[in-house]
């Protein structure tokens, strides 16, 4: 089946036929390129309902099937009246506002993609030690990171972690620390033992945090592949995954 724009707008308007329907659900679950697709169509129809423009189509095809059924005639022309004009004006209006950038989908440098969608992770580190020493370093290891002060957390997490070296959540936070200060080598090293690790409470951001290093490397072709793995699964950074894909350069 052709993926074009009209096939996925007559999904979103729910106007399919079955087979073709299930065709392209199938086909949605196993590809992040038409998920990020339907994803940008998903949020123009979401910006335009704000200006009732969708309520002005839903009329307009209910207008066309009333007349359908008095006259019998397959196709019939409408003619707008003055306020319809309205209606398509404030669309465009509102298309220009969003930016051509937006619905041509134009690709973000790797610099303004960071600052879109990269911020720290939020503190909440869980103390697991019966040893009241590590538990002490875990807590001010922790402080320091959520104060910014990364070096000094750094310094206690990398303490912490010769005793338990495959302490997911400390990994984690190890890493962002190390992105911040932009040691990046060591910053995917620290992710890539989450991951490894396969702890669910930690293994999201952890791949999350990882395709962000790969942008600031500018390693694009592995950004897009971990984003993709991201954008093909039910994480909750899915949705930003999809996103940054349509957005990151080729």
């Amino acid at each position: 089946m052709k993926r074009d724009r009209h096939i996925i707008q007559k999904y979103l308007d729910h106007d399919l036929p079955d087979k073709d329907m299930r065709r392209f659900e199938a086909d949605l679950e196993t590809s992040p390129e038409l998920q990020a697709d339907l994803g940008l169509y998903q949020e123009i129809d979401e910006a335009l309902a704000d200006t009732d423009v969708l309520s002005f189509r839903d009329q307009l095809t209910d207008l066309r099937k009333e007349k359908q059924k008095s006259t019998g005639v397959g196709k019939v022309p409408i003619r707008f009246t003055k306020p319809w004009h309205y209606a398509v004006t404030a669309a465009v209006a509102l298309i220009l506002a969003i930016g051509l950038a937006s619905i041509l989908d134009r690709p973000l440098s790797n610099q303004d993609l960071l600052k879109k969608y990269y911020k720290p992770y939020e503190v909440a580190l869980m103390n697991r030690s019966n040893n009241s020493v590590l538990e002490l370093k875990i807590t001010s290891a922790r402080l320091a990171y959520q104060l910014g002060e990364y070096e000094k957390a750094i310094e206690l997490f990398e303490s912490v972690l010769e005793e338990q070296p495959n302490d997911a959540g400390v990994n984690l936070y190890n890493g962002i620390s190390h992105y911040e200060l932009d040691n990046l080598n060591k910053a995917q090293a620290s992710l890539h033992k989450v991951i490894e690790h396969n702890d669910n409470l930690y293994i999201e951001p952890a791949e999350w945090y990882l395709g962000l290093c790969y942008v600031a490397l500018d390693d694009n072709e592995r950004a897009r592949r971990q984003f993709a793995r991201i954008a093909s699964g039910n994480s909750e950074y899915a949705e930003d995954a999809r996103k940054a894909l349509r957005k990151i350069r080729r």
